[in-house]
């Protein structure tokens, strides 16, 4: 088949463009090199929602992170996604810290974000009891918010699916073919996808398949980011997402309630070489930072609640802002590259920024009568609960009850074998309850219904067993 379209890259902004088309009468071709979506930049990341005040208006990446945060809605609404805006605080522990957090309040209100507040010192000890008292004032920012980002990510890219584009999973790009100024097929380790138009959405890989289809003008460096996860405790528990005030080249390390509740620090940001594009090796030294750093915003913090630790990569483009554009030749490429924070906030805007190219090049395009929605189990919760009291005590499982009617859910979606992807169906977030008690069920489970051997059940990647026969 010629497609109209080929997507490269089945992260949140390949897979939010591919869902967005689906829309469309298209036929659209999605290229990942992973065997399932989600699994580079989409996995691992902080989970939140940026209200967008601190990204100047003259950057692209400032324009679309308001738009992101607003058409999030839309996606919530219309796929059954868990989002909680509950808020966000920059805190400023001096008088120049009051400054900064002063001018990145006039800068968000010229752009319109709505609410923006200072709190003083009273307002933060009624508000945020543990965080630390030697704080003298905050930005409140009261549309930013979380969201879980593998299940965004598998939401749109199911839907995308089940509405008519054509997964090609397992396929790592390794060229094009042209004919004149147009490229004409995609190339992967798999065989040939011929294409009218080619959107590349690869994440940190973006460059290099952007030098092969002839613009390399931009190189992406991979950024490392590392994480702690711990279980909510009343002695360090916070309400908001906490930033510390940013300076000039970071937001800095965050302490912020996931969408479950479990608290989670991060990120560091070290730029890696170009061949450590797969590095998500944590590390001592990065630990020993997010630890520093965030006991200087919650001093009662403590890692003997440590769930996990974890670590993820960004995109950092050398014009530090997005790269979403089309050029003359090839007259039919499309990059969307270099999408750094706040790349998950930005991702509805992409896809509809994205899509005003698409129709500049092509002309209006038809949408589809009707769309096949397909939204998450819990979506209707308490009309499922009331016909199936089991499948609703599956819903809040303590550490010794696995949530198998769940689990039916997510096998049928087709998570297979990657314990890692259960978490955006079996309701528990990153937290506690995916520790060894579920882990060790959601293993036996599979092994004795889906008939699945030890070699196959895997945590993320190819090569993480979690169970060696004897």
């Amino acid at each position: 088949m010629n497609y109209d379209i080929a997507i490269i890259g089945a992260g949140v902004t390949g897979a939010g463009i591919a869902y967005e088309l689906s829309k469309y009468k298209l036929n659209i071709a999605l290229i990942e090199k992973y065997t399932t979506p989600t699994q580079g930049t989409s996995k691992a990341n902080s989970g939140i929602l940026h209200s967008g005040y601190d990204d100047r208006s003259d950057q692209l990446r400032g324009q679309l992170v308001v738009r992101g945060n607003e058409l999030y809605d839309n996606w919530k609404n219309e796929l059954g996604l868990r989002l909680k805006r509950e808020g966000s605080l920059v805190v400023a522990f001096d008088e120049k810290q009051l400054g900064t957090i002063k001018r990145e309040k006039e800068r968000g209100d010229k752009k319109g974000i709505p609410g923006l507040e200072i709190w003083d010192r009273q307002k933060l000890r009624e508000m945020e009891p543990n965080l630390n008292k030697d704080a003298i004032a905050a930005l409140y920012a009261p549309t930013a918010g979380v969201i879980c980002p593998m299940e965004v990510v598998n939401f749109l890219f199911f839907n995308a699916v089940t509405n008519g584009v054509t997964p090609f999973m397992g396929h790592t790009v390794t060229g094009f073919t042209k004919e004149g100024d147009t490229l004409t097929t995609v190339v992967t380790d798999k065989g040939e996808i011929s294409a009218k138009m080619v959107i590349n959405a690869a994440g940190v890989f973006g460059d290099i398949v952007s030098e092969m289809a002839g613009i390399d003008s931009y190189t992406i460096t991979p950024r490392k980011g590392e994480y702690i996860l711990l279980e909510p405790n009343n002695a360090y528990n916070v309400n908001r997402i906490i930033f510390p005030t940013p300076t000039e080249t970071s937001k800095g390390v965050l302490v912020t309630k996931t969408i479950t509740g479990d608290i989670l620090l991060g990120p560091t940001a070290v730029n890696l070489g170009d061949d450590e594009r797969e590095n998500i090796r944590t590390t001592r030294e990065g630990i020993d930072e997010i630890i520093a750093k965030t006991k200087q915003l919650v001093p009662s913090l403590s890692t003997r609640l440590t769930v996990k630790t974890f670590a993820g990569l960004r995109a950092q483009p050398n014009t530090n802002d997005f790269i979403i554009e089309d050029y003359e030749t090839p007259s039919n490429f499309i990059n969307a590259i270099g999408i750094r924070s706040p790349g998950l906030t930005s991702a509805p805007a992409i896809a509809e920024y994205v899509i005003d190219i698409v129709k500049k090049k092509c002309g209006e395009l038809d949408k589809k009568e009707e769309y096949n929605y397909i939204k998450r189990p819990q979506f209707h919760t308490l009309e499922l609960a009331a016909k199936d009291p089991a499948w609703g005590k599956a819903l809040t499982p303590q550490l010794d009850s696995i949530p198998f009617p769940l689990l039916e859910a997510a096998w049928e979606f087709g998570v297979g074998s990657k314990l890692y992807n259960y978490t955006c169906f079996a309701d528990l977030g990153l937290g506690v309850d995916l520790g060894s008690t579920f882990q060790n069920g959601l293993i036996e489970w599979l092994k004795e219904t889906k008939g699945l051997t030890s070699a196959e059940i895997i945590y993320r990647h190819l090569g993480s067993w979690q169970v060696i026969d004897s």
